[in-house]
């Protein structure tokens, strides 16, 4: 974070926060069942996941954030 205050002024570091994101990304998941349908062409299945908020908004004052998958691809 300090590298990146110092590329960018405007970015404020606050040494005693705790990054919950951290904390929340290693949480076990219970696994998806497996499909047996998969796509055939890229954009023909999607999937969408969009989490948050977070405690810390982003540089531009966002809290949650949206991950999109492309099936075929595994392009995110």
């Amino acid at each position: 974070m300090k590298s990146l205050q110092s590329l960018f002024p405007f970015v404020h570091v606050d040494s005693k926060a705790t990054c919950d994101v951290c904390h929340f990304a290693k949480h076990r998941k219970l696994p998806f069942p497996e499909s047996c349908k998969k796509a055939k062409k890229p954009f023909k299945l999607i999937h969408f996941d969009i989490w948050g908020p977070i405690s810390i908004s982003s540089i531009h004052n966002r809290s949650y954030f949206l991950n999109v998958v492309d099936d075929f691809s595994r392009y995110t």
